[in-house]
């Protein structure tokens, strides 16, 4: 099983619905175009600052081969963990994108391929939900009162302490 990641867009006037449908699912996995086709894919993914960041290093690259007398294996090397770099976190720089242009983590969902993390995602995210009361009816100073000692998980069964 693989896992997914849900980004929905920012809140916008098409509501709730819209925004889920929306909904962009990123694989959790290594990305195979990204490590094959290194600056291609950044240019198709619109990623434009990694792009120039990409071209940077590749010419510098190319300089310290030919100026600097770089040999032809050190350069591959480099060219080699550029793309093993990008194969492992190219979703992720999608994802960092996404997020600055206001996109919001909607959930994490595990599927074995993308057909299916959609479905549990719509489905989960289209199911009827309860409707709320329109009025607490607890008044604030009772809602959150002291009910006694908060229970405790771990080793020491007690809230004492020590």
């Amino acid at each position: 099983m693989a896992f997914y990641t849900v980004m929905i867009p920012p809140p916008g006037a098409g509501g709730e619905r819209e925004e889920i449908e929306r909904a962009q699912v990123l694989p959790e996995s290594f990305t195979w175009s990204a490590f094959v086709f290194t600056g291609l894919w950044l240019l198709s993914k619109r990623l434009w600052l990694a792009t120039i960041l990409f071209a940077l290093v590749w010419g510098a690259l190319y300089y310290a081969r030919t100026q600097l007398g770089l040999t032809t294996g050190a350069a591959l090397l480099a060219q080699f963990a550029i793309g093993l770099f990008l194969g492992l976190e190219g979703q992720n720089l999608i994802a960092r994108k996404l997020q600055r242009q206001g996109w919001r983590l909607a959930d994490v969902v595990e599927a074995p391929d993308l057909g299916s993390a959609e479905r549990r995602f719509f489905e989960r995210a289209l199911e009827t939900r309860p409707t709320q009361p329109a009025h607490d009816p607890l008044p604030p100073a009772t809602r959150y009162a002291n009910t006694g000692p908060l229970p405790v998980i771990g080793l020491f069964p007690e809230a004492r302490g020590r």
